[in-house]
Parts: structure tokens; C-alpha cells; sequence
């Protein structure tokens, strides 16, 4: 009699525990605002995650976007949404999906509402270089930026792949490879061959101030034009001295 009560205590104990833990997953859910929460049902729908990944969850064909609205803006979004084809012609193809206005405002609530939560201040995480691995082709590249929180390179190494630059959205380090602009892997060797008169760290600070001014041939113009205004110049100037350490 005793082991039966026991046993229906714990039973009990675990009826209570799965209540509590429903009624504070309906409060989360609950705090998503309603546009947002028609943008993740978009997401769902059209199958995002097969090619993107938020929080690095997700299909690794097209680029994460835990942080593409305060990267990029609700107005690129917008453009970029309506014809996808324009923005990277040549390179990996996303679908036009054909979404309203209403849903295309969805969807950028719903990606604006994940760069905000928690999660997102940390994330992408430190990179682990790996002996052997693909980032050990990164290492080499970068070892002469220091780790310390006061050094230009380093505050830029990380803000190359955080909001609100996250060059690597589009730029690999690694020689030879693609992702939407050319690789940026030894960019401080050609930096100041160029353009005439201009020295590597002026070519570097204008290509993001002012990147029409000169594309790099076999590549489309479709670089942001917004950094200026997106950056400070402290950021600008961090961002330089960490490509300064390509070589």
C-alpha cells in the first residue's frame, strides 16, 4: 500500500510539473506579437530553414539570419523579398515566393523579433579553430590580430561576423570561395594595387563607405551602401585594421 502511494505521489509530482511547464511555454508563446507570429507560420510555410538557419539551426546552404533585419534593414528586405534574382545574379538562386505586402511585413517582423531576443546578443559564438579543419585555413590569416579586448583588429574580426556588419554574410575568408562577394582571404596584399593613388587602408575604409565606386570584376554591384550610417567610425576603422591583417 505504501510503494502504491508513492508511486501515485511521483505520478502526481510529474501531472503538476508538466502543467507548469505548459503554462509557462503558452506565456512565451503567447509573447510573440501577433505580426511576428504570422512571419514564423510564413517561415514554416515556405520552407525556409531548409536553406537558412536562425541561431545556426537550419539548413547551411544560404546564409544564417538570426540578425539580417538589423543588418540589412526593412527597406533591402522588401526589395530583396520581391525579386531575390536582382540581388545576387549568378550565385546560389532563392525562389521569388511571391509573398503580399502584409506577408512580406510579416516575415520581416517575425526576423526582426528573433535578432532581438536573448539568444541573439551571443550568437554567432567564438569560432573553435580546429587543427585540420576548414577554420585552420582561416587561422594563419588572422594570427596576427590579438585577442585583446582593446585591439582594433580583434574588436573588427569580431564585428566581421556579428550585427550590425556581418561582412561574413557575404564574404568568405577562405581563398577561392564564393558565398555572395569575392573571398576576402589575403585582401590586404591587393588592397593597395587597386585603385591608383589609393593606399590598402584608404581602398579597405571606401569599399565599405562607398563600395560602386569600384567592383571588383565578375561581380555584381549589389553590396549595401548603408554602412556609413549603419557604422560608427570607430566600427569602420576596427573593420580596416582586421582586414589589414589578411595576408
Amino acid at each position: 500500500m505504501i510503494g502504491f502511494r508513492a508511486f501515485f505521489a511521483v505520478c502526481l509530482l510529474l501531472a503538476l510539473g508538466l502543467l507548469v511547464a505548459a503554462a509557462f511555454g503558452s506565456a512565451r508563446a503567447a509573447a510573440l506579437p501577433p505580426k511576428a507570429a504570422d512571419g514564423m507560420r510564413l517561415w514554416s510555410a515556405n520552407r525556409c530553414a531548409a536553406c537558412h538557419t536562425l541561431y545556426g539551426q537550419g539548413g547551411a546552404y544560404a546564409p544564417d539570419l538570426t540578425h539580417i533585419a538589423a543588418g540589412r534593414g526593412a527597406d533591402y528586405l522588401r526589395e530583396f523579398f520581391a525579386n531575390p534574382g536582382a540581388f545576387h545574379p549568378g550565385q546560389r538562386p532563392m525562389p521569388r515566393f511571391g509573398l503580399t505586402r502584409t506577408e512580406t511585413d510579416a516575415l520581416i517582423a517575425f526576423l526582426t523579433w528573433t535578432g532581438e531576443q536573448a539568444p541573439a546578443a551571443a550568437w554567432p559564438p567564438r569560432p573553435i579553430l580546429v587543427s585540420g579543419g576548414l577554420s585552420a585555413g582561416i587561422a594563419p590569416m588572422i594570427a596576427s590580430a590579438s585577442t585583446s579586448a582593446d585591439d582594433a583588429a580583434a574588436r573588427g574580426r569580431a564585428l566581421f561576423s556579428s550585427s550590425p556588419a556581418i561582412c561574413s554574410t557575404c564574404h568568405a575568408l577562405v581563398p577561392d570561395v564564393v558565398v555572395v562577394g569575392p573571398s576576402l582571404a589575403s585582401v590586404a596584399n591587393r588592397a593597395g594595387s587597386r585603385v591608383t593613388g589609393l593606399s590598402a587602408e584608404e581602398y579597405l575604409r571606401n569599399s565599405i563607405l562607398h563600395p560602386g565606386d569600384f567592383v571588383v570584376p565578375g561581380f555584381q554591384d549589389v553590396m549595401q551602401k548603408n554602412f556609413g550610417s549603419l557604422l560608427t567610425s570607430d566600427q569602420i576603422s576596427d573593420l580596416v585594421a582586421f582586414l589589414l591583417t589578411l595576408r
